[in-house]
């Protein structure tokens, strides 16, 4: 957006909410104050603490609402922002200018025009196509929406065992707030440490730490498979939600599976109207 043109007014629509979405529009506003801005987000929520979800699912946070930074109605007030949530952009047309969206409220379909357009639509989580990866309790935690899911299902399964697949650092988050609900937890990596960004001997001390706190590390082990909970017996034991399968261990029961096994970029769109993708390139 170029500043030297900041009192010219056009349309801006932005898809994606949260902090890449909202915070370009407020910056859109700053530079271009007569325009309007319409953000168009498929969830919610378009403005909340995604890094306190782990606390919330742990009880450290206790009210849901903390973790709401601004709601539609408080942007429209402070930044006469034109947000709308549970609006789904399915299509641009990028030589009309206009982007096709679903209402998923009213189940309906309509098309916004614009003159600029920000894609903000982020990442999604990693679900590696696995056998048994759709089993209920399989969950991966990334909007607000995830969390409720896996705060209902611990509360209406009794969860007992728990299984955090990923040692990054929203799987050790989970892993250490399942374990304060005296959840029985199991943290399954394919490497051969948790952390991967950290040096090995740091990443010994967190090990030690996690054992200490009853944690249970399965590492060096990719994931396999996941059988459904009555398909195994193991001392009697049948788990609520399914087995996991990982490397050479035995199978693992699981009442709660939540997948933190990274995330990928959100390219759809962007390839539907032609974006090229960039390519980091190796310094010679």
């Amino acid at each position: 957006m170029d500043p030297a043109n900041s009192n010219q007014r056009k349309k801006i629509v932005i898809v994606g909410g949260v902090a890449g979405g909202m915070s370009a529009a407020a910056r859109a506003r700053r530079l271009c104050e007569g325009s309007e801005i319409v953000v168009l987000e498929r969830g919610g929520f378009v403005s909340f603490a995604n890094c306190g979800l782990p606390y919330y699912l742990g009880g450290e946070i206790t009210r849901r609402e903390s973790l709401l930074v601004q709601t539609p109605q408080s942007l429209k007030d402070r930044f006469n922002l034109d947000v709308r949530t549970h609006q789904e952009v399915l299509a641009i047309d990028a030589e009309s200018r206009f982007v096709t969206v679903k209402d998923r409220i009213n189940d309906r379909l309509y098309r916004e025009s614009y003159d600029d357009l920000l894609l903000a639509v982020g990442a999604a989580p990693v679900v590696p196509d696995l056998p048994g990866i759709k089993l209920p309790g399989i969950f991966t935690l990334r909007s607000l929406e995830d969390a409720d899911q896996i705060k209902l299902w611990i509360e209406n399964e009794g969860v007992r065992n728990a299984v955090i697949a990923g040692a990054g650092f929203i799987g050790l988050e989970m892993a250490e707030q399942l374990a304060r609900q005296k959840i029985q937890v199991t943290v399954v990596e394919g490497l051969d440490q948790v952390l991967a960004p950290v040096d090995p001997e740091m990443a010994a001390l967190v090990h030690e730490e996690l054992r200490r706190h009853g944690i249970k590390l399965v590492l060096s082990s990719f994931i396999k498979k996941f059988s459904a909970a009555a398909e195994v017996e193991c001392n009697g034991a049948v788990p609520r939600s399914c087995w996991l399968w990982a490397g050479d261990h035995p199978a693992i029961a699981a009442d709660l599976v939540i997948l933190g096994l990274g995330i990928r970029p959100e390219l759809t769109l962007a390839r539907q109207c032609g974006l090229a993708e960039s390519v980091p390139r190796t310094p010679s």
